[in-house]
């Protein structure tokens, strides 16, 4: 109750501020819910593990972003881009007259500063997108390792010119830097290894944004007031609040309460929320894969007919459209989209029968139930887990579900502490994240470079080298493809559904543009034009 009240209040302060204390705009002031989730606001900056690319772009900004529809890529702090006919040097010109929020301007420097210092000795930045884009620069492994004073592939030609150099081809490079948020060098002044820890980010942030931080109460809200210097144009919006909500069902009654104006529904609320006139509700393609992944550290999961048994176990169509209210479509590899997948692949479709017969002939055995742990805290997600739960049952393979939505990452990504695990893996066909099953994508839990999974593919390497250094689109696609077939057939992972993602405003809420799918990624949403109607 106390801690309540104190955010009622210090929630009242700021909306009861005088005109003259904010920058003005004259479009009202915008409540919402863009972080949603136990990890949220309290860990919400730009080069550590989390989610809120929804939130961040507003406040700091990264090269570039993906458009308004997710087909492609569009300009933010760089204009033009090109590479050599190899794809190994990029050449990125950047804005003119751009200026960090304290007036000092963005140049070129500041670019090969933020790549340095995340990549510094020390470093605990964590953010997978952005740095794995970065990652492969050319003698970015050296730097990190301090055996280098600088980053070779690293040329700064004037202030609005710089050239990155890779150590490997890459033509979907630029799509890797849609998370790599540029930081200021004359700002930052704290040193790399205090990147995850650093008070900077949430009481003196400055970034080149549309907003500029005005106030911030951990597990409560985060103030942003207009830059009246923004490229675009200055925000039309006089405020806008992003409030901290522990789960989707608290974010769902605040806004129904009218305390919100804004913030991410399940498909169910989405549905009910839309026969009412006072609600508008935004839905796309989520460009998010649902998939159980298995710690093939454990023997248990090494052998390929135990993972097709899980596939054969699980209705997968029933859950998609039952449990899920057709909100969801089943899908034959971790590829979000259509065109990615081959023209035939087994579809796993619902055989208890032969689950059981797989199982029998792997010798499958277990003493106690699985964990299924996740850090999705959503009544819808929590379905899924449930009806899986019991489809699994039947075939006689016993899990429960673990949700860990703050401390997930911590133990996830080290290979330890885990068996089975449901996520999501969000992204593009210009982003595919093929460091996630590729032989040294992760170190796992004693250091050896291995996948996320601890699996190692050769003929998947192999693939995945070819698209890497393929700048021919439709052979790419076909590479693609290619990849999900092999995914399929060997059940590398437990893919499931990729799921229609929805959000809901007041219908106060003018010229508001949101595209639910930010595919890993920030994506231009032209919140400068946001407004709230008067009363």
């Amino acid at each position: 109750m106390k801690k309540l009240l104190i955010f009622v209040t210090a929630l009242a302060m700021l909306l009861a501020l005088p005109a003259s204390a904010l920058a003005q705009g004259g479009g009202g002031t915008l409540v919402g819910g863009f972080d949603v989730g136990p990890g949220g606001l309290s860990q919400t900056h730009p080069w550590i593990q989390t989610a809120g690319n929804t939130w961040l772009i507003k406040i700091w900004s990264p090269l570039v972003s993906y458009n308004e529809d997710i087909s492609g890529l569009a300009p933010q702090l760089a204009t033009e881009w090109s590479s050599n006919d190899d794809s190994t040097v990029w050449t990125f010109n950047l804005r003119e007259g751009v200026v960090w929020h304290d007036g000092e301007p963005f140049t070129a420097d500041d670019v090969r500063f933020t790549f340095e210092f995340v990549l510094s000795p020390g470093s605990t930045a964590t953010a997978p997108v952005g740095m794995a884009g970065i990652k492969t620069l050319l003698g970015a492994e050296a730097f990190s390792a301090g055996e280098a004073e600088s980053i070779e592939g690293i040329n700064v030609i004037d202030d609005l010119t710089i050239e990155l150099t890779l150590a490997v081809p890459d033509p979907r490079f630029p799509y890797k830097l849609v998370e790599a948020y540029i930081l200021p060098e004359h700002a930052i002044d704290f040193p790399p290894e205090d990147i995850a820890t650093a008070e900077w980010w949430f009481s003196t942030p400055i970034g080149t944004g549309p907003f500029m931080h005005d106030e911030f109460v951990r597990d409560q809200f985060w103030a942003v007031v207009p830059n009246p210097n923004y490229w675009n144009g200055a925000p039309k919006l006089d405020r806008l609040i992003n409030r901290y909500f522990e789960d989707e069902t608290a974010a769902t009654l605040a806004l129904e309460a009218g305390e919100i104006q804004f913030t991410y529904v399940s498909g169910d609320v989405a549905l009910r929320l839309a026969e009412n006139d006072n609600y508008v509700i935004y839905q796309g393609p989520s460009g998010v894969t649902n998939y159980l992944i298995f710690n093939m550290r454990e023997e248990r999961f090494q052998d390929v007919r135990v993972r097709q048994a899980f596939l054969y176990a699980i209705d997968r169509e029933a859950i998609a459209e039952i449990v899920l209210g057709g909100t969801a479509t089943v899908v034959p590899c971790l590829a979000a989209y259509p065109a990615m997948w081959p023209e035939e692949y087994n579809d796993y479709a619902y055989n208890p029968d032969l689950a059981r017969q797989l199982l029998e002939e792997a010798g499958w055995s277990q003493d106690e139930p699985i964990e299924i742990v996740t850090y999705y805290d959503s009544q819808f997600h929590a379905d899924a887990m449930a009806a899986m739960q019991q489809f699994l049952a039947d075939v006689g393979i016993e899990t429960v579900p673990r949700v860990d939505a703050e401390g997930y990452n911590s133990y996830f990504y080290t290979g330890e502490g885990w068996s089975i695990s449901y996520r999501g893996l969000g992204h593009t066909a210009g982003s595919y994240p093929f460091q996630y099953y590729e032989t040294g994508g992760y170190p796992d839990a004693v250091g050896d470079a291995k996948t996320l999974s601890g699996a190692s593919y050769p003929e998947l390497d192999e693939l995945i080298a070819q698209a890497r250094s393929e700048a021919n689109p439709d052979a790419y696609m076909g590479l693609l493809q290619d990849i999900c077939a092999f995914q399929n057939e060997n059940a590398i992972e437990g893919s499931l559904w990729t799921a229609i993602r929805f959000a809901a405003t007041t219908n106060d809420v003018q010229d508001f543009y949101w595209f639910p799918g930010p595919a890993g990624g920030p994506y231009e949403d032209h919140a400068e034009l946001w407004t709230v109607a008067a009363e």
